[in-house]
């Protein structure tokens, strides 16, 4: 019985990891940005995003005592 549940399991494993995982990532990533883009406006949805890509070496690092 073990070995069966092997058999089944293995494909469907291999099929959401290398195929179904990447289709999803392509789809719902893009998806969610453009739904972010409605509710916030095209605007303040940039205004946003250039702030997002800045490089993080502007922020002055916490220090740990």
């Amino acid at each position: 019985m073990n070995i069966l549940g092997y058999v089944l399991f293995l494909p469907f494993l291999y099929f959401y990891s290398y195929i179904l995982g990447p289709v999803l990532k392509c789809v719902l990533i893009p998806g969610g940005l453009a739904v972010l883009m409605l509710i916030m406006g095209p605007k303040e949805f940039f205004h946003y995003m250039k702030l997002a890509k800045q490089a993080p070496s502007s922020h002055k690092p916490a220090e740990l005592t």
